[in-house]
């Protein structure tokens, strides 16, 4: 119920903010506070200013998408009071979660795997249009290409993602990888509950597994940095699923 009312809520925000009032599309501006933004600053560079230089020696246009390709996406449209490019990354599943606003948490999903990026763009338009716009003017490109070494690879780090949310998380050796930057990096779900997810770490030395029930949503919208746990190879990631309540 407390979903249907927030997607009513969504919906009628939207319909007033494309009244046909003539209006000049607002300027993007820096956005503040953005959680995703926040979570990969732990020292390093975004991913869109790690691989600056390898995006532009590709055709994005022709691309075959990848997991972890991340894109820079944004509605003109869009009432939030920033209307800033964010960034959407490919998940392990090839699935892409596109934020219907910058003000709500509702997403459209689209698979990605065999789409060129302007049937990527038209797919998302026809999903904004369907239930949040009368016409979205959807801005999607190519923001930076996966740079980061394939966690299939013999001697590589990783910790494992189950549940709600599925992916390998590769942790490349002295590079810091927190519990916040798997969930970012596989696409956050909505109906994956992130407010209990659970670590599972065993201990190498007696064998015992010894687990930690996380709330990743307050880390993410209030960058409560102190609650972020660095990932160690062999970690286990469960995600649980929101329960519904009628």
């Amino acid at each position: 119920m407390k979903r249907i009312l927030a997607a009513t809520a969504l919906t009628a925000l939207l319909a007033v903010a494309q009244s046909p009032t003539p209006a000049a599309p607002p300027a993007a501006s820096p956005k503040a506070d953005n959680p995703a933004a926040a979570s990969g600053a732990k020292g390093t560079n975004s991913p869109a200013e790690k691989d600056k230089g390898a995006s532009k020696l590709i055709n994005a246009s022709e691309r075959d998408f990848k997991p972890r390709d991340v894109f820079r996406y944004s509605v003109l449209e869009d009432p939030a009071p920033s209307q800033a490019s964010q960034e959407a990354v490919v998940t392990d599943a090839g699935e892409v979660h596109f934020p219907v606003s910058g003000q709500f948490t509702e997403y459209v999903t689209v698979d990605v795997r065999g789409k060129k990026l302007a049937d990527i763009r038209t797919e998302v338009k026809r999903l904004l249009d369907e239930r949040f716009y009368q016409n979205a003017t959807v801005q999607l490109d190519l923001a930076s290409v996966n740079n980061i070494a394939s966690a299939s690879v013999a001697g590589i780090a990783k910790a494992r993602v189950f549940g709600e949310i599925n992916g390998t998380i590769p942790i490349p050796e002295n590079e810091e990888v927190f519990l916040s930057d798997a969930i970012i990096g596989l696409g956050r779900n909505e109906m994956a509950n992130l407010k209990k997810v659970k670590l599972h770490r065993k201990d190498p030395v007696t064998g015992v597994t010894k687990s930690f029930t996380v709330n990743v949503d307050k880390i993410l919208k209030e960058n409560a940095r102190s609650m972020d746990i660095r990932l160690q190879d062999g970690d286990r990631i469960e995600v649980p699923a929101v329960g519904i309540r009628f």
